[in-house]
């Protein structure tokens, strides 16, 4: 059996297709496994050797690509180069790896062309080489999210409520955090706490049964029935491992539901 190659797409656009004699790309490497940069804040001793650590984050990811771009007539092929071209016009858009060929499990990075380079010579009449450098953000994601409801789908009814969640990844994810209130007597504050990294958001409003709240960290927005609302904290993310949660509320009496969706997050 055959070995099947890794596919590769930016903005939906296939970087390893046979499907057209006149318009075949072949991608034979792609080098993305390794780490994004890593910057580093330092401070020197100024008297003794050495120096010490004060920050450090990841930058970008540089994803690098080659191959042959096929085709049946010379003028074939120069619409083929141009239409490649074409898909590489678009910033920040998605770019989807094949974990292994044939897989059909795709990791997303959102990236954006940084160069595109034809290495043709006398010969190339119908086929040339081609290499493309994508700059992208430090980390990738799954293509789908996951999804967890809070007391494994019952309604939470007691405040604090304590729970740890286990997130997959190697990175910080960004969660959607969904609250839909059943029934409520004086409910006026929720408040999402992530006691494990410290980060919590608190919405203060006068809630009403069949609300809706919405809090989404990847978008930085926080919405009650679809509108925009104010809140104090910051968004909240989840470490990679085990997260400890506790949501409090401010009411007589309450019944809601919460749960939350991430893409698993990884370097």
């Amino acid at each position: 059996m055959s070995e099947q190659s890794q596919n590769i797409k930016y903005n939906t656009n296939s970087f390893q297709t046979t499907a057209s004699a006149s318009a075949t790309i072949l991608t034979r490497d792609i080098q993305y496994r390794g780490i994004a940069a890593k910057n580093l804040s330092i401070r020197e001793d100024s008297i003794r050797d050495g120096w010490e650590l004060v920050d450090t984050h990841y930058s970008n990811k540089t994803v690098l690509i080659s191959g042959w771009l096929i085709s049946d007539t010379g003028d074939n092929l120069k619409t083929l180069v141009d239409n490649v071209k074409g898909y590489l016009r678009e910033s920040e858009k998605n770019l989807d790896i094949e974990t292994y060929g044939g897989s059909g499990v795709y990791r997303r990075y959102t990236a954006t062309p940084q160069n595109f380079e034809v290495q043709e010579e006398h010969w190339n009449i119908t086929q040339v080489p081609f290499t493309c450098e994508f700059m992208c953000q430090p980390f990738n994601t799954t293509t789908s999210t996951t999804s967890v409801d809070l007391n494994s789908g019952g309604a939470i009814s007691s405040s604090p409520y304590n729970e740890q969640v286990s997130i997959t990844g190697t990175y910080k994810a960004k969660p959607t955090i969904t609250v839909t209130v059943n029934s409520e007597t004086d409910l006026t504050i929720f408040k999402w706490d992530n006691t494990t990294n410290s980060d919590w958001l608190q919405v203060a409003a006068g809630f009403s049964a069949a609300d809706s709240l919405v809090i989404n960290c990847e978008d930085e927005t926080v919405k009650l029935n679809g509108s925009s609302i104010d809140f104090t904290g910051v968004f909240p993310h989840f470490e990679p491992g085990n997260n400890n949660l506790t949501l409090t509320v401010t009411a007589t009496a309450f019944n809601m539901d919460v749960s939350f969706a991430y893409y698993p997050t990884y370097l």
